[in-house]
């Protein structure tokens, strides 16, 4: 008895001491490896997070610049403001309107500081700005006199590249300005003169926000090739040179790649990160203090030393405890790690529902060893090393779908899920994403590498789906597809194109297979603005063709099906903007009751399935300024049809009275003016003279003693033959006849 006492002693002394070794190890060695790794891990985590930043930015500067280029295509097409560019001495009317519509185009884009339009025929700038130096000003006269060595050098700036620079404008008070000039020319004599050329200036602090916002530290500022500065940067100037600067040596060499290193800046030690360079060769670099980087990393240092020491203590103490409670029953113990693990494996699937979806939408910043650790964790099939794709599922009538199912959508959803992943998984792995809204993503991975001949055609695949989804949900789906990665990372980072392509469906159509690879090749191509059909449009509006200006409006949009769905929303907006300039011209030339077109009445374009949506909300505009039209032409026509009757019944006894005469006094063609009265009375203009007159004879002849000649004079006609002929032409008898049947009935 004793002997298993001290046996138990033993053991109990035994498990305390090395737990208390193994505590006291594990926290030494945790912590030393914690402590060596915090900087490089920290390190890298700013460099992930401020080249996100300067990617972001290097994307809003590629916006702007499409912008400005989209921007100045237009106004260089547009028909009202080439009476600028090409007019050697424009009227002052049109100026007029081309300043008008040079305005509207600023003020599309609150982020324009400027417009200039230049033409060489007489040196004239016509400038479109937020000041109050609106107006046309002189090459010699011109308060920017940098754009005037621009556009001297004109050779050495290609089209639609920024040109970063500061100028003075004012010409009492001066102002400086610093923006970024997108310079579109025309040249003649094989470009050695230049003939025209449209100038927009964005204002720089456009970038400012996204480059140096409050809730990121350090700073971020652009550079050349050469190392030229060009954005805000401390108190430096812009295109300083920056090249002779020690910390710019190790970005100028790496020419490139993206990259980060530590060094000093102005005396401060500082992590900088850098990008390559992109299509325009500028590169993005952010200065991250040390210090701060590592700030959180000493604090988390103390309070880890401080964490142990208090561990290793309670953990001597517990260790005691648990080694004095080792004869409790293991059963228990068990039993609870059996519940454990039932509780994990029905949260796994809602688990890896979320981590795909962060995934997907940029959430989740994955690798590819984290990508597999995870995957596993969860229990997913997939793997993540092998040929995957994915497939976009869009449910169609989405608000209709909701109406119908109301409070059992999600139900419906996990049941459409359901159905996807068992079609597919005779060929594939596949895991199934809820999205939101009408959007699911198919993640199809290769179960046999390399043995892709044996799949199922991708199409029949989907066509199968859909049939099964109609037959059990009733209930239409569309799919984009995706191209086939050699990995699930690679899939993952392709979502964004899908998602773009899927919107797509709106010209293909519920039921659709649309192919990421094939919207994504629209990118290639440029489009440009139908100019001549928007012209079209407009005179059609402003005529009240409504037919045809739906047809040409149609037109316009179907041409914009075959180019990434940004070009269709510019060329609705561009539309918009259009039939806005029609009804304020309609309200201000007809006086037409017509409120312009706000934000909150244009229809949403991604709540769109269709494309006949889209026309029905434009053919609504339409309508409407159709009917204002007419109703107004109608107004017009009741006058014209009232004055030409007042003429007649006033001169109706002048021999010169006729449809000739009537045109001149109202200033109109005759020919207009005789097929408008027949359309609207249904009578010829000269039968009504000549009723008029006959009516006014047949009051005379009853009424005085006149002779008939006399009678036929006093009524407009040239002799007394052609009055017989009509008097008895519209009543049957001669004057002589009708006066004594009339007479003798009297009596």
């Amino acid at each position: 008895m004793r002997k298993r006492s001290e046996d138990s002693q033993k053991v109990f002394a035994r498990i305390l001491i090395g737990i208390i070794v193994s505590t006291v190890a594990t926290l030494l060695v945790a912590s030393t490896i914690l402590y060596v790794n915090y900087n490089r891990i920290a390190l890298r985590q700013v460099y992930r997070t401020d080249m996100n930043g300067l990617t972001q930015t290097s994307r809003e500067v590629s916006k702007m610049t499409e912008t400005a280029k989209s921007l100045s295509y237009q106004i260089y097409q547009d028909y009202t403001i080439s009476a600028l560019l090409l007019y050697s001495n424009p009227s002052i009317y049109e100026i007029t309107s081309a300043m008008e519509q040079l305005d509207n185009y600023r003020m599309s884009l609150p982020f324009i500081e400027s417009i200039y339009v230049y033409n060489s025929k007489n040196d004239e700038f016509f400038i479109s700005s937020n000041e109050v130096r609106n107006g046309q000003q002189s090459i010699s006269e011109i308060d920017d006199q940098g754009i005037t060595s621009i556009l001297d050098r004109f050779h050495d700036y290609k089209p639609f590249v920024p040109i970063p620079r500061t100028y003075q404008v004012g010409s009492t008070e001066e102002t400086q300005v610093s923006s970024y000039t997108y310079l579109c020319y025309d040249t003649i004599n094989d470009n050695a003169t230049l003939n025209y050329a449209v100038v927009v200036n964005i204002k720089d602090d456009w970038l400012s926000p996204n480059m140096n916002s409050a809730d990121q530290p350090g700073k971020t500022f652009i550079i050349n090739e050469q190392g030229q500065l060009l954005s805000d940067f401390s108190n430096r100037a812009l295109m300083k040179d920056l090249s002779n600067e020690t910390f710019m040596q190790p970005i100028l060499e790496n020419k490139e790649q993206s990259a980060y290193f530590t060094a000093e800046v102005d005396g401060i030690k500082s992590l900088i990160t850098y990008t390559a360079p992109d299509n325009l060769g500028w590169r993005y670099v952010r200065i991250t203090p040390y210090d701060l980087i590592t700030s959180d990393i000493r604090n988390m240092r103390t309070h880890t030393v401080l964490f142990c020491i208090g561990l290793l203590i309670a953990g001597v103490f517990l260790s005691y405890l648990v080694s004095r409670k080792l004869y409790h029953p293991i059963d228990k113990v068990l039993v609870r790690m059996r519940v454990m693990e039932a509780e994990r494996r029905g949260s796994l699937h809602l688990l890896r529902q979320d981590f795909l979806r962060g995934a997907l939408q940029g959430r989740e910043t994955v690798t590819g060893g984290m990508l597999e650790d995870r995957m596993k964790f969860y229990g997913s099939s997939v793997d993540v090393h092998r040929l995957t794709r994915l497939v976009l599922l869009r449910i169609d009538h989405f608000t209709d779908f909701s109406d119908t199912y109301r409070d059992e959508v999600q139900l419906i959803k996990y049941a459409m899920m359901n159905i996807c992943t068992e079609t597919a998984d005779l060929y594939y792995h596949t895991e199934a994403v809820d999205m939101g809204s009408d959007l699911i993503t198919l993640i199809f991975n290769d179960k046999v590498q390399d043995e892709a001949d044996e799949h199922c055609a991708i199409e029949d695949l989907l066509r199968m789906m859909q049939a099964a989804v109609m037959t059990h949900l009733r209930c239409s789906i569309s799919f984009t597809i995706g191209p086939v990665e050699d990995s699930l990372e690679n899939s993952i980072a392709s979502y964004t194109r899908s998602a773009e392509a899927s919107l797509h469906r709106l010209f293909m159509g519920p039921g659709c297979l649309i192919y990421t690879s094939d919207i994504m090749a629209y990118h290639a191509k440029e489009y440009a603005f139908p100019v001549g059909k928007e012209r079209q449009l407009i005179d059609c509006l402003m005529t009240g063709k409504t037919g045809e200006a739906k047809q040409v409006y149609a037109d316009i949009v179907s041409e914009t099906a075959t180019y990434p769905f940004t070009v269709f929303q510019l060329a609705l907006s561009h539309l918009t903007m259009t039939l806005n300039h029609v009804r304020n011209t309609l309200k201000k030339n007809n006086q037409l009751t017509l409120e312009s077109i706000s934000d909150r009445s244009m229809l949403p374009i991604h709540d769109a399935e269709d494309l006949s949506e889209v026309h029905a909300h434009f053919y609504r505009m339409f309508d409407e300024l159709g009917s204002k039209v007419e109703e107004k032409r109608t107004l017009k026509h009741e006058e014209l049809i009232r004055k030409i009757n007042c003429i007649i019944e006033r001169d109706y006894a002048d021999t010169n009275l006729c449809l000739t005469s009537i045109a001149d006094e109202l200033a109109m063609s005759p020919i207009y003016v005789s097929r408008l009265y027949k359309q609207l009375t249904l009578k010829g203009l000269t039968d009504v003279i000549n009723e008029t007159r006959i009516a006014k004879a047949q009051f005379l002849l009853i009424e005085t003693e006149n002779s008939v000649a006399d009678i036929a004079e006093q009524t407009g006609f040239t002799n007394s033959s052609y009055f017989y002929r009509m008097f008895k032409k519209f009543n049957g008898v001669t004057p002589n006849d009708y006066r004594r049947k009339e007479l003798h009935s009297e009596l």
